[in-house]
Formats: structure tokens, C-alpha cells, sequence
């Protein structure tokens, strides 16, 4: 369980480090889709979730 917090603080620490770098982008980045996606949930129907990597999670409905 401590070793989950850990590692939970860790990714923020990343993220937060990332957000603070962040320049400007005018197209899409592969390698930055992958430091922060952890993950991706698509469902038959018309939705999709995408898990950040330091958690957090957000609904996106298509069409």
C-alpha cells in the first residue's frame, strides 16, 4: 500500500514537472502522448476514458 503512494507521487511530481516545461505545440506529439497517458478505456458504444498518468480521469463521449 506505502509503496502504491510512492509511486502515485512520484508520477505527480513528473507530471507536475512536465506542465511546468510545457511549451506551446501547434500539432500533435507522440512522445508527450506517452509521458502522460497511462491509459485508455474505449467502449462499444460512444465513449472512451482516458486515465492521465498521475490519475486522473476524463470521459470524453464521441458523436
Amino acid at each position: 500500500m506505502q509503496s502504491e503512494n510512492l509511486l502515485q507521487r512520484y508520477k505527480i511530481g513528473e507530471f507536475i514537472k512536465m506542465i511546468v516545461d510545457a511549451e506551446s505545440i501547434n500539432e500533435f506529439n507522440l512522445e508527450l502522448y506517452f509521458k502522460i497517458i497511462e491509459m485508455m478505456i474505449v467502449f462499444e458504444e460512444n465513449k472512451i476514458i482516458v486515465t492521465l498518468i498521475e490519475g486522473t480521469q476524463i470521459e470524453v463521449l464521441i458523436g
